[in-house]
Formats: C-alpha cells, structure tokens, sequence
C-alpha cells in the first residue's frame, strides 16, 4: 500500500463517530481492518491530535466523542 492509499484510510477512519451492530456494540469504521500496524499507530496519533482540536473550538472544550457519550447516556 502506498502512503496515499494509507492516508485515505487513516481519514475515513479518524471520525469519532462509530457504527454499532445488532447488539448495539461498536463496530471499527471498514477502512479500519485495511490498515497495517504501524498505520493504526499514526491513525491513533491523529485521533488524538483530532480530538484536542475539537476541544479547543468547541465552546464547552468537548470533543465529539465526549458529545457522543453524553448523548447516549441523555437518552
């Protein structure tokens, strides 16, 4: 794989927004299972680099995972 293919995987799957089975466990995005080891390494990387960015334009300094937990347990 070369490393435009890798980054195109590494974006499509640094979304904080994960889809959930019949169970209603989490499921990784597709993109996620084509990844090589060491590119969920950088994938963790910019997740967390993603994350603090949220925080720091957000209002309340949430990230979109942290409004992803708190709507569920609002429900």
């Amino acid at each position: 794989m070369n490393e435009r293919e890798q980054n195109t995987l590494i974006e499509a799957s640094l979304t904080a927004h994960r889809q959930r089975d019949a169970d209603g466990r989490l499921l990784p995005p597709p993109e996620w299972w084509d990844l090589a080891p060491d590119a969920l390494d950088e994938l963790y990387r910019r997740q967390l680099q993603s994350r603090e960015l949220e925080r720091l334009i957000d209002p309340r300094g949430l990230s979109s995972t942290i409004r992803a937990v708190r709507a569920r347990l609002v429900r």
